[in-house]
């Protein structure tokens, strides 16, 4: 299947106003619901945005997350959206389709042009930048190491972390920085489309990726069983160290894995250059993140929607997938949908939702050889004091109470006692190696388990 970031057609009459007229809101809007009557319920609608230009006698931009998204969308929902486009504002009307630093087609399609540039990200990326980027006590110091590095001299910068830590967002916002003041080609793939250069070409791959002032490569552990790639990775390491910035990002979910991952020339380059993990957006960043997703897309201010959702998706996509849908409930029900609908929208799309007070409890207690009830108690017997204390901690981490509704939660103690405990255990989570395992194993376990249902 051939990939072409455009395509063009056609010659029907217009059915509807030109879109010139519309913001992207009111245009998604119009496409949905001449796709809905086609009954097509997919799930690639959501993540799309629209905008117009009056260029060349009219372009529809549709704009997509990322290049690998634009694969998946030809199979499922191309044509669909095409023919839907057309046959509302007319067979005349151009469409274009483009995503951060939409590049790779040139890669694909003809040899790669020296002169390749990130180019600014549009509609569906306006959140790539280091001032929008939404960071908590966690990652602050390491954002501001990340972006004194990209104004210094080249360097190499390896970004690690799980899932969701808003890695491809920062090499997005990066792209951008260095755009500022680096002269020379910028090139930004992700670890599947370096893979692609390689099988294309290795020797035309080498000497496009040699020739950049800087190469981004997001999520690197897709080339992990293409040891061959790896390698040659190494060798462009070596000779760009000092020339050109390389920008490297890993999903991992520990050091460990991180090793299994890479052959250990690739593991030992990137771990002794400037390396950096991202942590988990905690609570305060999840929640600012929904609000603000909750503002741009025009649904109305409601902190306890924003807060129920935060405490419930650890990752911001899932919380950016979900306002969607609530927007489309909004706009039809002119009301925000209960705390028992937004459940159910989590239980449909497959979200893992965190455990409950209760299961927590139950979590630490089986892990030290007590009982939920003696963790709850108010007493002083010293085997307990450690228990009850990553109990609070958990609590508040894991689920966001408050720390009155905590000290109410653990033998109606005072809120300033559980501020303090909380802030001790974090405190022994940087300095104690084996406070930090045991924090991570509970962590993930109370995260795994799904809420008992009360009757």
């Amino acid at each position: 299947m051939s990939f072409h970031p455009t395509s063009y057609n056609g010659t029907k009459s217009l059915r509807a106003p030109h879109p010139s007229a519309f913001d992207s809101d009111r245009i998604k809007k119009q496409l949905w619901q001449r796709i809905t009557e086609k009954n097509s319920m997919e799930g690639w609608f959501h993540p799309l945005g629209f905008s117009f230009s009056s260029s060349q006698g009219g372009t529809l931009h549709v704009h997509l997350p990322h290049a690998l998204f634009y694969r998946w969308f030809m199979d499922l929902g191309k044509d669909l959206l095409e023919n839907s486009a057309r046959s509302l504002y007319g067979d005349s009307i151009r469409i274009r389709y483009e995503w951060p630093g939409n590049i790779y087609s040139s890669l694909l399609e003809k040899s790669p042009s020296l002169t390749t540039t990130v180019q600014k990200p549009e509609a569906a990326s306006w959140t790539a930048s280091f001032d929008t980027f939404l960071t908590g006590g966690k990652n602050k110091e390491s954002i501001q190491i990340f972006r004194r590095a990209l104004r210094l001299s080249p360097c190499t910068i390896f970004l690690h972390g799980t899932s969701g830590t808003g890695k491809s967002h920062l090499l997005r916002a990066a792209a951008l920085e260095l755009k500022e003041h680096v002269s020379g080609p910028i090139l930004s793939l992700s670890g599947r489309e370096l893979l692609a250069l390689f099988q294309r070409s290795s020797e035309l791959a080498h000497n496009t990726l040699a020739s950049c002032s800087a190469l981004i490569v997001d999520d690197i552990q897709l080339i992990e069983k293409h040891h061959y790639v790896q390698q040659e990775l190494c060798s462009l390491l070596d000779s760009l160290e000092g020339k050109a910035f390389i920008l490297v990002s890993c999903q991992t979910e520990s050091k460990e894995y991180l090793a299994s991952l890479l052959i250990p020339s690739l593991y030992d380059r990137l771990c002794s250059y400037l390396s950096l993990a991202l942590e988990e957006p905690d609570l305060d960043v999840r929640l600012r993140f929904a609000q603000n997703e909750m503002e741009r897309i025009s649904l109305p201010e409601h902190r306890s929607t924003a807060l129920f959702l935060a405490r419930r998706c650890f990752r911001l996509r899932h919380i950016r997938g979900l306002l969607e849908q609530v927007r489309m409930s909004y706009e039809q029900d002119a009301v925000l949908p209960s705390q028992e609908k937004l459940s159910s929208l989590m239980n449909r799309a497959g979200i893992p939702q965190p455990s409950d007070i209760d299961s927590i409890l139950a979590a630490v207690a089986a892990h030290y050889g007590c009982t939920s009830d003696q963790l709850r108690e108010n007493n002083k017997e010293k085997r307990l004091t450690l228990p009850r204390q990553i109990a609070m901690f958990l609590c508040r981490d894991i689920l966001g109470e408050s720390f009155p509704s905590i000290g109410l939660i653990f033998g109606g103690r005072d809120h300033s006692t559980v501020i303090y405990t909380t802030r001790k255990i974090e405190k022994m989570k940087v300095t104690n190696k084996d406070m930090n395992i045991q924090l991570t194993e509970l962590t993930k376990q109370c995260r795994n388990i799904v809420p008992r249902r009360k009757t």
